[in-house]
């Protein structure tokens, strides 16, 4: 007979987790997880991740934490729905807006290279003339787009409100398709009939599609599209080879499901009559960034963010704007404090069925990359970070 000390680790928490009276124990479901619980971390993710997965709409959970130079990786749920299996580290997913502080740190990498300067005037880049954008001889500077304060137009192009209807009615691979021809020089070419309504740098107001022009900047800057760009200095900087806008087909395996909610997943790809060999989630040009990555390599991204040793990085994380709420932006990064010490953060939603939020506390050798394959609440996600902080501390 086993003994209660020799118990599996998923009985231990079937004890635990019943005591504490979770809904799920309710329908007699052990939580599914790999926390080993042998420390007073582990018990802390156990407690608020429990909480976190009561709610019915959730599927899964991975929870990247580095602490005092230690790394962590907890998993809850199911990876998709109905299989029992956990997220893998090597699962790819896509991050969201966290793929905003990439093209801050690559706008950083240009400044250190003297391909550019902060403050340079965003029509340097741009080929002819654009009178317009500009406000009372105030420019738009590359600053002023990195830290969310452009006061550029948040859609390139306004569609009549029949097409987007039209188009809303579509499949996701559908409505991807729709928008795969938007490319630069339609960019470009819609630049021309921006209107500013304020001087750049002095508003903050948050700007997805600020952020895909500063994309197209870099790639002028460098003379290489962004996908090789930033692909290139993940690798030779920071040893991320799994992070990337483009996810080979043959890779789709890879791809883990996202979610509405429990009941609805996302198919985001049609590979009938498609011979493509990649499939590019940042075909929705005019609608912001996008990025996709494993666990594995987000865990080495939110550590070399705490360590700050990279000089990019390092550049990317000095406050550019400070938000009357007392919220600090930096190079596509948000700034907070916690007693009196700066940390950094971003989170992330996507239509591809996925919340995300990566946190970086330097000053206290501490980080949390958090993941979830359905679209909940991204202050839910901040909120499970926040209690497995102040139970830690």
């Amino acid at each position: 007979m086993t003994k209660k000390g020799n118990l599996p680790v998923f009985f231990s928490l079937l004890l635990i987790i019943c005591t504490s009276g979770s809904s799920w124990c309710q329908e007699n479901k052990p939580l599914l997880t790999d926390n080993p619980l042998k420390n007073h971390l582990d018990s802390a993710v156990q407690k608020a991740s429990a909480e976190y997965m009561s709610n019915p709409k959730t599927i899964g959970l991975s929870i990247a934490i580095y602490k005092d130079g230690h790394n962590y990786l907890y998993n809850y749920g199911e990876s998709k729905k109905g299989t029992g299996q956990l997220i893998k580290a090597d699962q790819l997913f896509n991050l969201g807006s966290i793929a905003k502080t990439f093209i801050g740190i690559m706008l950083a990498e240009a400044v250190i290279e003297k391909k550019a300067n902060l403050n340079d005037d965003i029509r340097k880049y741009l080929p002819g003339k654009y009178p317009n954008l500009a406000y009372q001889g105030h420019p738009v500077r590359l600053i002023d787009i990195a830290s969310h304060t452009s006061a550029l137009p948040k859609s390139s192009r306004n569609f009549p409100s029949k097409v987007m209807d039209s188009i809303k009615t579509l499949p996701l691979p559908g409505q991807l398709h729709f928008f795969a021809l938007y490319n630069q020089d339609t960019l470009m070419k819609d630049m021309h009939h921006f209107q500013l309504d304020t001087i750049p740098g002095t508003r903050y107001d948050y700007n997805g599609n600020a952020m895909t022009i500063l994309i197209l900047l870099l790639e002028r800057i460098y003379h290489q599209p962004y996908e090789q760009l930033v692909t290139s200095y993940l690798k030779t900087h920071l040893g991320l080879y799994d992070t990337r806008t483009k996810i080979p087909v043959n890779q789709l395996s890879r791809f883990m499901q996202g979610y509405k909610d429990a009941s609805r997943p996302v198919q985001w790809y049609d590979l009938s009559n498609n011979t493509a060999t990649e499939i590019n989630t940042n075909l929705f040009y005019p609608g912001g960034p996008s990025m996709n990555s494993t666990m594995s390599d987000m865990q080495k991204y939110m550590v070399a963010n705490v360590m700050g040793k990279d000089p990019a990085i390092k550049l990317a994380h000095q406050q550019t704007y400070l938000h009357p709420n007392g919220t600090g932006i930096a190079l596509s990064w948000m700034c907070g404090e916690s007693n009196g010490k700066r940390f950094y953060y971003h989170s992330g939603q996507t239509g591809l069925g996925f919340t995300t939020l990566c946190a970086v506390y330097p000053s206290e050798n501490l980080g949390f990359m958090i993941l979830v394959n359905e679209k909940m609440s991204e202050d839910n996600v901040s909120d499970l970070r926040d209690t497995i902080k102040e139970a830690i501390k």
